[in-house]
């Protein structure tokens, strides 16, 4: 790229990644951390039933990642083309 263009584009595209993780785990943290403790609290030990916001944010950030990993490992399994006429 020029100028270092590519560099810009992938410091724009993990950033919006990261606010994505941050505003998309408000109502998720909000969520859990209202239900959990109220209808999970027989099933799941106490320490799970408080998440922190943090946490969160990271296991939002983990699966955004993992998931781009799988996406760019594995083949595409079905291959659909539109007939050309």
């Amino acid at each position: 790229m020029f100028f270092g263009l590519d560099w810009a584009t992938a410091f724009i595209k993990i950033s919006f990644e990261v606010v994505f993780s941050i505003v998309s785990a408000i109502p998720a943290w909000i969520a859990w951390n209202c239900v959990a403790p109220v209808y999970l609290s027989m099933y799941i030990p106490k320490v799970f039933q408080h998440i922190p916001y943090w946490h969160v944010v990271a296991i939002f950030l983990t699966f955004t990642y993992v998931g781009q990993l799988i996406n760019k490992l594995v083949p595409k399994i079905i291959n659909i083309e539109r007939d050309k006429k």
